[in-house]
Protein backbone atom coordinates (compact mmCIF):
# COMPACT_ATOMS: atom_id res chain seq x y z
CA UNK A 1 0.00 0.00 0.00
CA UNK A 2 1.29 3.62 -0.93
CA UNK A 3 2.43 6.28 1.99
CA UNK A 4 -0.68 8.39 2.14
CA UNK A 5 -3.53 5.59 1.06
CA UNK A 6 -6.33 4.56 3.03
CA UNK A 7 -6.65 0.99 4.19
CA UNK A 8 -10.17 0.48 3.76
CA UNK A 9 -9.66 -2.85 5.96
CA UNK A 10 -8.97 -0.43 9.34
CA UNK A 11 -12.38 -0.05 10.94
CA UNK A 12 -12.48 3.56 12.36
CA UNK A 13 -11.91 4.36 16.01
CA UNK A 14 -14.35 6.30 16.26
CA UNK A 15 -17.94 6.18 16.22
CA UNK A 16 -18.86 7.69 12.52
CA UNK A 17 -22.05 10.35 13.17
CA UNK A 18 -24.01 10.05 9.91
CA UNK A 19 -27.41 10.69 8.69
CA UNK A 20 -30.54 7.74 9.21
CA UNK A 21 -31.11 5.38 6.29
CA UNK A 22 -34.16 6.91 4.41
CA UNK A 23 -37.46 4.97 5.12
CA UNK A 24 -38.58 1.86 3.39
CA UNK A 25 -40.62 2.22 0.53
CA UNK A 26 -42.89 -0.02 -1.69
CA UNK A 27 -41.04 1.98 -4.67
CA UNK A 28 -37.43 1.79 -2.85
CA UNK A 29 -37.76 -2.00 -3.43
CA UNK A 30 -35.22 -3.86 -6.39
CA UNK A 31 -37.42 -5.25 -8.23
CA UNK A 32 -36.21 -8.06 -10.82
CA UNK A 33 -36.81 -11.84 -11.39
CA UNK A 34 -35.34 -12.95 -8.29
CA UNK A 35 -38.00 -11.58 -6.69
CA UNK A 36 -41.24 -10.79 -8.50
CA UNK A 37 -43.29 -13.68 -7.87
CA UNK A 38 -42.64 -12.95 -4.05
CA UNK A 39 -43.80 -8.67 -4.54
CA UNK A 40 -46.23 -9.41 -7.01
CA UNK A 41 -48.49 -11.46 -4.65
CA UNK A 42 -47.37 -9.70 -1.03
CA UNK A 43 -48.48 -6.35 -3.46
CA UNK A 44 -52.37 -7.32 -3.62
CA UNK A 45 -53.02 -9.05 0.38
CA UNK A 46 -56.87 -8.66 -0.62
CA UNK A 47 -56.63 -11.64 -3.59
CA UNK A 48 -54.37 -13.61 -0.86
CA UNK A 49 -55.82 -17.42 -0.92
CA UNK A 50 -55.51 -17.50 2.73
CA UNK A 51 -55.10 -14.47 5.22
CA UNK A 52 -51.51 -15.81 6.23
CA UNK A 53 -48.60 -15.63 3.67
CA UNK A 54 -45.17 -16.23 4.69
CA UNK A 55 -42.12 -14.12 2.39
CA UNK A 56 -38.47 -16.44 2.61
CA UNK A 57 -35.06 -15.22 1.76
CA UNK A 58 -31.47 -15.68 2.25
CA UNK A 59 -29.53 -13.59 4.47
CA UNK A 60 -29.25 -9.61 3.34
CA UNK A 61 -31.86 -10.17 0.93
CA UNK A 62 -34.04 -6.74 2.16
CA UNK A 63 -36.39 -8.69 3.99
CA UNK A 64 -36.65 -6.30 6.67
CA UNK A 65 -37.00 -3.52 4.15
CA UNK A 66 -39.90 -5.69 2.40
CA UNK A 67 -41.82 -5.96 5.56
CA UNK A 68 -41.07 -1.96 6.69
CA UNK A 69 -42.16 -1.50 3.05
CA UNK A 70 -45.42 -3.15 3.33
CA UNK A 71 -46.46 -2.29 6.79
CA UNK A 72 -45.90 1.52 5.07
CA UNK A 73 -47.42 0.93 1.66
CA UNK A 74 -51.06 -0.46 3.74
CA UNK A 75 -51.28 1.34 6.58
CA UNK A 76 -50.23 -1.97 8.75
CA UNK A 77 -48.51 -3.04 11.72
CA UNK A 78 -44.68 -3.59 11.52
CA UNK A 79 -43.55 -6.22 14.52
CA UNK A 80 -39.88 -7.66 14.93
CA UNK A 81 -39.77 -11.48 16.66
CA UNK A 82 -38.56 -9.65 19.72
CA UNK A 83 -41.55 -7.57 20.03
CA UNK A 84 -43.89 -10.35 19.05
CA UNK A 85 -42.52 -11.91 21.51
CA UNK A 86 -42.91 -9.37 24.21
CA UNK A 87 -46.40 -8.62 23.08
CA UNK A 88 -48.75 -9.48 25.69
CA UNK A 89 -52.32 -10.77 24.74
CA UNK A 90 -54.20 -7.11 25.70
CA UNK A 91 -51.46 -5.61 22.79
CA UNK A 92 -52.27 -8.85 20.35
CA UNK A 93 -55.94 -8.08 20.79
CA UNK A 94 -55.72 -4.28 19.09
CA UNK A 95 -54.49 -5.89 16.06
CA UNK A 96 -57.03 -8.26 15.01
CA UNK A 97 -58.20 -7.12 11.96
CA UNK A 98 -55.37 -5.21 11.19
CA UNK A 99 -52.45 -5.65 8.42
CA UNK A 100 -49.76 -7.01 10.33
CA UNK A 101 -46.10 -8.24 9.65
CA UNK A 102 -43.62 -10.09 11.43
CA UNK A 103 -40.04 -9.64 10.64
CA UNK A 104 -38.30 -13.13 11.26
CA UNK A 105 -41.23 -14.70 12.14
CA UNK A 106 -38.86 -18.02 12.66
CA UNK A 107 -37.39 -16.85 16.07
CA UNK A 108 -40.68 -16.39 17.02
CA UNK A 109 -41.40 -20.27 16.90
CA UNK A 110 -40.71 -22.38 19.62
CA UNK A 111 -39.92 -19.28 21.68
CA UNK A 112 -42.80 -18.01 21.58
CA UNK A 113 -45.64 -20.01 20.02
CA UNK A 114 -48.54 -19.08 21.83
CA UNK A 115 -48.12 -15.37 20.68
CA UNK A 116 -47.57 -16.38 17.06
CA UNK A 117 -50.22 -18.55 16.59
CA UNK A 118 -52.95 -15.99 18.87
CA UNK A 119 -51.77 -13.28 16.31
CA UNK A 120 -52.62 -16.21 13.21
CA UNK A 121 -55.81 -16.50 15.11
CA UNK A 122 -56.97 -13.22 16.07
CA UNK A 123 -55.74 -11.64 12.12
CA UNK A 124 -57.68 -14.34 10.48
CA UNK A 125 -60.91 -14.01 12.42
CA UNK A 126 -61.18 -10.30 12.58
CA UNK A 127 -60.48 -10.07 8.51
CA UNK A 128 -56.65 -8.52 8.06
CA UNK A 129 -53.80 -9.48 6.71
CA UNK A 130 -50.58 -11.15 8.01
CA UNK A 131 -47.02 -11.16 6.48
CA UNK A 132 -44.07 -13.30 7.79
CA UNK A 133 -40.84 -12.78 6.50
CA UNK A 134 -37.73 -15.34 7.61
CA UNK A 135 -35.04 -16.96 5.82
CA UNK A 136 -36.45 -20.95 6.21
CA UNK A 137 -39.69 -21.74 5.17
CA UNK A 138 -42.28 -22.41 7.71
CA UNK A 139 -42.11 -26.14 7.49
CA UNK A 140 -38.33 -25.62 8.89
CA UNK A 141 -40.00 -23.90 11.75
CA UNK A 142 -39.19 -25.35 15.31
CA UNK A 143 -42.69 -25.15 16.65
CA UNK A 144 -43.50 -26.74 20.02
CA UNK A 145 -47.56 -26.38 19.52
CA UNK A 146 -49.07 -29.05 16.96
CA UNK A 147 -51.85 -26.30 16.16
CA UNK A 148 -49.46 -23.90 15.08
CA UNK A 149 -47.02 -26.48 13.41
CA UNK A 150 -49.66 -27.61 10.95
CA UNK A 151 -50.70 -23.42 10.45
CA UNK A 152 -47.20 -23.29 9.34
CA UNK A 153 -47.64 -26.13 6.91
CA UNK A 154 -49.92 -24.98 5.55
CA UNK A 155 -49.02 -21.73 4.54
CA UNK A 156 -48.29 -20.43 0.78
CA UNK A 157 -44.53 -18.98 0.62
CA UNK A 158 -43.46 -16.91 -1.47
CA UNK A 159 -39.01 -17.00 -2.30
CA UNK A 160 -36.76 -14.31 -2.91
CA UNK A 161 -33.92 -16.20 -5.17
CA UNK A 162 -30.00 -15.43 -5.31
CA UNK A 163 -29.38 -12.09 -6.85
CA UNK A 164 -27.58 -12.59 -10.64
CA UNK A 165 -25.79 -9.86 -12.09
CA UNK A 166 -28.20 -6.83 -12.98
CA UNK A 167 -29.74 -7.58 -9.41
CA UNK A 168 -26.04 -6.84 -7.71
CA UNK A 169 -25.75 -3.50 -9.81
CA UNK A 170 -29.10 -2.44 -8.55
CA UNK A 171 -28.09 -3.71 -4.77
CA UNK A 172 -25.17 -2.06 -5.72
CA UNK A 173 -26.88 1.23 -6.26
CA UNK A 174 -29.69 0.67 -3.46
CA UNK A 175 -26.89 0.26 -0.86
CA UNK A 176 -24.84 2.94 -1.73
CA UNK A 177 -28.10 5.22 -1.82
CA UNK A 178 -28.95 4.07 1.89
CA UNK A 179 -25.71 5.53 2.55
CA UNK A 180 -25.83 8.30 0.95
CA UNK A 181 -23.12 7.52 -1.15
CA UNK A 182 -23.21 7.30 -5.04
CA UNK A 183 -20.96 4.63 -7.31
CA UNK A 184 -19.89 5.95 -10.28
CA UNK A 185 -20.35 3.50 -13.99
CA UNK A 186 -16.89 2.95 -13.65
CA UNK A 187 -16.92 1.47 -10.75
CA UNK A 188 -20.29 -0.45 -10.73
CA UNK A 189 -18.26 -1.83 -14.17
CA UNK A 190 -15.49 -3.07 -11.88
CA UNK A 191 -17.17 -4.62 -9.30
CA UNK A 192 -20.17 -6.23 -10.90
CA UNK A 193 -18.00 -9.04 -12.09
CA UNK A 194 -15.98 -9.57 -9.17
CA UNK A 195 -18.25 -8.91 -6.31
CA UNK A 196 -19.86 -12.30 -5.06
CA UNK A 197 -23.56 -13.04 -6.16
CA UNK A 198 -24.91 -12.82 -3.00
CA UNK A 199 -26.71 -10.21 -0.96
CA UNK A 200 -24.28 -10.85 2.10
CA UNK A 201 -21.16 -10.01 -0.03
CA UNK A 202 -23.17 -6.50 -1.15
CA UNK A 203 -23.78 -5.06 2.47
CA UNK A 204 -20.30 -6.09 4.07
CA UNK A 205 -19.02 -4.45 0.67
CA UNK A 206 -20.59 -1.39 0.96
CA UNK A 207 -20.84 -1.09 5.10
CA UNK A 208 -16.31 -1.45 4.43
CA UNK A 209 -16.55 1.19 2.02
CA UNK A 210 -18.97 3.48 3.56
CA UNK A 211 -16.47 3.32 6.80
CA UNK A 212 -13.17 4.04 4.17
CA UNK A 213 -15.37 7.15 2.83
CA UNK A 214 -16.02 9.06 5.77
CA UNK A 215 -12.84 7.96 8.02
CA UNK A 216 -10.97 10.04 5.21
CA UNK A 217 -13.50 11.76 3.57
CA UNK A 218 -12.94 10.59 0.12
CA UNK A 219 -15.34 10.37 -2.63
CA UNK A 220 -16.04 6.17 -3.31
CA UNK A 221 -13.46 6.05 -6.11
CA UNK A 222 -12.24 3.11 -8.41
CA UNK A 223 -8.90 3.11 -6.49
CA UNK A 224 -10.81 3.12 -3.21
CA UNK A 225 -13.54 0.58 -4.17
CA UNK A 226 -10.83 -1.91 -5.18
CA UNK A 227 -8.70 -1.77 -2.26
CA UNK A 228 -11.73 -2.45 -0.08
CA UNK A 229 -12.19 -5.15 -1.99
CA UNK A 230 -8.87 -6.56 -2.41
CA UNK A 231 -8.92 -6.26 1.33
CA UNK A 232 -12.42 -8.36 1.50
CA UNK A 233 -10.26 -10.82 -0.08
CA UNK A 234 -7.34 -10.98 1.23
CA UNK A 235 -5.43 -9.54 -1.85
CA UNK A 236 -4.25 -6.40 -0.30
CA UNK A 237 -1.90 -8.41 2.50
CA UNK A 238 -0.31 -10.09 -0.51
CA UNK A 239 0.56 -7.19 -2.42
CA UNK A 240 1.57 -5.38 0.60
CA UNK A 241 4.31 -8.79 0.88
CA UNK A 242 5.34 -8.26 -2.23
CA UNK A 243 6.34 -4.39 -2.32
Amino acid sequence: MNAGEPDPDKRPTQPLFGFPPPPASWDGLVQGPHNAAALRISSKPDDWATPVLCITGPAKCGLTYLAEAWADQFGGEYLSAAQLSRAGLRGLDALAGRHVVVDDADLVAGKSDEALLSLINLVTSGGGRLLLTAHRPPSQWRAGSPDLKSRLNSLPVGEIGAPDDDVLRARLQAAAAQRYLRLSTEVLNYLVPRLELAYEAVENFMDRLSDAVSEHDRAPSLPLARRVLDAMSGAGDDDEAEE
